[in-house]
Formats: C-alpha cells, sequence, structure tokens
C-alpha cells in the first residue's frame, strides 16, 4: 500500500468539506497515511450562464478530475455520486464512500415559508430538470426559473434575486453545517431524489487502491447504488432527462425503489415502484426503468429528446 497520496476535488466549499470527509476516514483508519490534495475547477463550475439542461450536466463536474486520474495526478477522487455520468470512462472505478446523507430535496424559502405556504406566482429556483418538472406537477401556479452556482451562490442569488425559495439537496446543506435555512423538507413520495443523491462517490484507477477503499464500502449503500445506476443507465442514453430513482433497505436483504420520469412541464408525470432482493438490485434498476417507459415515459424521453 502507498503511504502517500493525492485526492482530487472541486474547488467549491462542498465538494472541499466532501473532501476532508474522505481524507479524515482514511487517515484515522490508515495513520501511516500522508494524503495531500489538488483541486480543479471543472465545466459545471465555469458555464455558469447556462441551463445544465442546454448544456447536459452528467460529466461537467467530473471530466476534469477523471482526466487528472488517467493521467496520474491524482489518486483518488471524490464525487456527490449523484454527478456522475452512469458509465466510467476505461480504466476507471467508482465506489460509494460511507453512509448515505439524507437524500431528500431542500426546500429554502427567502420568507422562510413551506411550500406549500407560497402565494401563487411565487418564483422557486433550480437547475434541476426533475425538481421544476415535480414542482410544476405540485403546484402549477408557481413560477419556475433556473438558478446555477454552487450552494453559498445560490443561497445569494436567494437573497439578493427575484427568487422566493430555491431547491437544494438537503445532504448539502447537512454537510455545511446550514440546515437551518431549511423551510420544508420534501417527502420522498412528493419529490423522489435524483439517483444516488446524498452518497458520496470515490472513483480510483482499476485495480489499484480497491482494498483501501473497501472497509468503507457499506453494504445497504452499495445495493442501492447498483440499483439506482442502472436504472439511470437504461433511461440516460447520454442526455440529460427529467427522471429519479431512489432505494432504499426494507428489511433483512429486502429492498424497495421508486422511480420517475416526468414531462419537463410537469404533466405527465409517471411514478411507479419495485421491490428486490439484494443480489438483483441492476436487474430491479433496469425493470424499474423499462416499467416507466412502458407506461409512456418512452414518449416523454422521445419528445424531450428530440426538442434538445
Amino acid at each position: 500500500m502507498k503511504t502517500r497520496l493525492v485526492a482530487g476535488s472541486r474547488d467549491s466549499a462542498l465538494a472541499l468539506a466532501q473532501t476532508a470527509m474522505v481524507i479524515k476516514a482514511l487517515e484515522t483508519r490508515y495513520p501511516k497515511l500522508e494524503i495531500s490534495l489538488k483541486t480543479y475547477k471543472t465545466q459545471g463550475d465555469i458555464r455558469l450562464d447556462t441551463a445544465l439542461s442546454k448544456i447536459g450536466d452528467k460529466g461537467l463536474f467530473v471530466k476534469e478530475l477523471e482526466v487528472a486520474l488517467l493521467d496520474g495526478e491524482i489518486d483518488f477522487a471524490v464525487h456527490s455520486l449523484k454527478d456522475m455520468p452512469s458509465v466510467q470512462p476505461e480504466g476507471l472505478v467508482l465506489l460509494p464512500f460511507g453512509e448515505r446523507e439524507s437524500p431528500l430535496d431542500a426546500f429554502v424559502s427567502k420568507q422562510g415559508l413551506p411550500f406549500q405556504a407560497l402565494p401563487p406566482g411565487a418564483i422557486i429556483g433550480t437547475s434541476s430538470l426533475r425538481r421544476g418538472a415535480v414542482l410544476k406537477h405540485l403546484r402549477p401556479d408557481i413560477i419556475v426559473e433556473t438558478v446555477r452556482g454552487n450552494v453559498q451562490t445560490r443561497l445569494r442569488k436567494l437573497e439578493e434575486g427575484p427568487f422566493d425559495a430555491i431547491i437544494l439537496a438537503s445532504a448539502g446543506l447537512h454537510r455545511l453545517d446550514l440546515s437551518h435555512r431549511i423551510t420544508h423538507l420534501f417527502p420522498a413520495e412528493d419529490m423522489i431524489p435524483a439517483c444516488c443523491q446524498g452518497t458520496l462517490g470515490v472513483e480510483i484507477r482499476q485495480e489499484e487502491l480497491e482494498a483501501v477503499f473497501q472497509p468503507f464500502i457499506q453494504h445497504e449503500v452499495q445495493v442501492a447504488t447498483r440499483a439506482e445506476r442502472a436504472f439511470l443507465r437504461t433511461l440516460e442514453g447520454g442526455c440529460q432527462v427529467p427522471m429519479a430513482a431512489y432505494a432504499f433497505h426494507t428489511g433483512e436483504e429486502q429492498y424497495r425503489m421508486h422511480g420517475l420520469v416526468a414531462d419537463p412541464s410537469g404533466q405527465p408525470l409517471i411514478t411507479d415502484a419495485i421491490a428486490f432482493p439484494a443480489d438483483a438490485a441492476e436487474e430491479a434498476g433496469q425493470n424499474l426503468a423499462q416499467q416507466l417507459l412502458a407506461q409512456g415515459g418512452d414518449s416523454i424521453l422521445a419528445a424531450f429528446k428530440h426538442t434538445r
């Protein structure tokens, strides 16, 4: 085992906080290990003037880190797993790391109001097609506008801009000690989380460091990750689409997963669920995706991709 490693991270406050969590866990378990840090700006950090749905978000926040990994500049990269493309570049391996933070979406209101208390015509900011579609489905009377940037930037835009509220991942707010900003948590049955939301991912070169990170892989998180990413691969086709999947442990080796495909307008919005054993996670993700396609999701996604 190497005694010195280089970690790679985006340079946002959340990315650095998450990377610090991973480094601390590694150094605690391996006291002789020395870890240095290299930071990168990704295209997702730079291109803030365009909605993610216009440029495709999968890969925008990771490519520079993956190039650094393949070039040997860093030994591992820490990601929000929800930002990861459904297929890894050849030679790289993606592992879930540690416990899954709450996957729920958080509502942050300028006036401290819960979601349902917003007046008609209120403006909600989000960069996510999924969140936007669900918001429009739940409240056709509100207006959804694009807001980009890291967590602190979006909170500043909430205070300074026209927004009455914004939607953020609760996991990011928790990790930045900003939970007090949350005025409403959307239950998973109202807003199904993005695939792997709340889960950290560590990316490494194939056949390197897997034994080092193995102790930090939790079985239940790994099963959920496999199911949700299989769902993502089945539906995505390399294009950002309004969809979601959330798998969770229900007892012993049994799990349940809820999935969603929606038109960006919020109508129609199709949901379904599937129960599965731990050893059938990837098959379950594929099957749930196919169920949604058969219920009209294929028409939604075909129409959406045609307009891109």
